[in-house]
């Protein structure tokens, strides 16, 4: 029993997959660092084609250590091929490059390149392009999501990906997709230590693990709520960029 507990405390939770009111979501980035204390160690804000919510999140969680919260500097970059998510970033991805161009460009920067969703209903690619879903083993992915908990539809894709990431053999990663407060870490990864190098460092070597916590009925019922609207916010936020 002892040992047992000494192995869980040497493993800590982090949720690389958060959005906020920068984005699509209608959390700030203060009250997302907020809800994740005591949660988690460790969580990524990856706003859609921008990274000021990550800036000002990180800076939050910096002024506010008593938290101990450690945020990644995150972006989900619109591709035409569709999503992909950076992570550790420096400085903004610009969208509308090819996957590869993009992941070229994290991996630049010294960040991780993620494939988010990738079987998702949505693609997300342009017209024309060959959707990431059918590019997986021709990108240089550093870890894609096979549980990413952000609404009821994921339950088929989430597991669509598993198994495809069988033959793959890329680092797993559980996310929460949240758009709100209330849902973060209802998808987080595991890793041990209980920094973001930490984790960093664990997704390179593949020793992180994917988990999910379950939704309760009235959760389920916002949940759903949330997804039609953050996918209304995000295809009239893209349409005002167009």
């Amino acid at each position: 029993m002892n040992s047992l507990k000494i192995n869980q405390a040497l493993y800590s939770k982090a949720d690389t997959h958060i959005h906020t009111s920068y984005s699509d979501g209608t959390s700030s980035p203060e009250d997302i660092v907020e809800a994740a204390a005591g949660k988690l160690r460790v969580i990524a804000i990856t706003d859609h084609n921008r990274i000021k919510g990550a800036l000002k999140a990180k800076d939050y969680a910096i002024r506010n250590n008593f938290l101990e919260v450690d945020v990644i500097i995150g972006e989900e970059i619109s591709t035409k091929n569709g999503h992909v998510i950076g992570l550790f970033l420096e400085k903004k991805v610009i969208p509308g490059k090819t996957a590869m161009e993009t992941i070229d460009e994290i991996h630049m920067q010294g960040g991780l390149a993620i494939a988010p969703h990738p079987f998702y209903f949505v693609s997300y690619a342009e017209k024309g392009h060959k959707p990431i879903r059918k590019m997986l083993t021709d990108l240089d992915f550093d870890a894609i999501e096979v549980i990413n908990n952000s609404s009821t539809f994921s339950i088929v894709s989430n597991a669509v990906t598993s198994l495809v990431n069988v033959s793959i053999g890329l680092a797993q990663l559980g996310v929460s997709d949240a758009h709100t407060r209330e849902f973060i870490g209802k998808g987080y990864t595991r890793f041990i230590g209980k920094s973001a190098l930490d984790l960093k460092n664990q997704i390179k070597e593949k020793r992180v693990t994917a988990h999910f916590s379950h939704y309760s009925l009235p959760e389920l019922k916002l949940n759903t709520l949330q997804t039609f609207k953050s996918l209304y916010l995000y295809l009239l936020n893209k349409r005002e960029k167009a």
